[in-house]
């Protein structure tokens, strides 16, 4: 039975994809619908890659050349399931970053507090 080898750079580029989705998860933002649609997306193009290398229980030269072709698209499923996740991981930090400075700048800040304090103060005594 032959069996066509998971290219190294492949294999490395699915572990930095699950290291980024761990990152992710650490800082809050994996649960994005976009990042869990890239994530299941390539979970089944991975799980398509291992059932096109080990089912190969071809003979011939057809059907290994078939079993071939489909390894090999698998293969650039995974490699765009990953860099589409990685892109949703950009995205979905992006927009966390943006919805946390607009939280931070909607919160009164105790600096902004005492301008009003003095502002109200030096107006009333002014007016008496």
């Amino acid at each position: 039975m032959p069996k066509i080898a998971i290219p190294p750079d492949l294999a490395g580029m699915f572990a930095a994809c699950e290291d980024a989705y761990e990152q992710a998860t650490r800082e809050g933002y994996a649960e994005n619908p976009a990042v869990i649609a890239a994530v299941t997306a390539l979970k089944s193009a991975w799980k398509a890659l291992l059932v096109a290398n080990y089912n190969m229980t071809a003979k011939g030269f057809f059907p290994v050349e078939f079993a071939t072709m489909r390894t090999d698209r698998a293969c650039r499923a995974t490699r765009k399931a990953c860099i589409n996740l990685h892109a949703a991981i950009e995205q979905a930090a992006a927009e966390n970053n943006l919805y946390n400075r607009c939280l931070a700048l909607s919160r009164p800040t105790s600096g902004r507090r005492e301008v009003a304090l003095i502002e109200a103060w030096h107006s009333k005594s002014s007016a008496a």
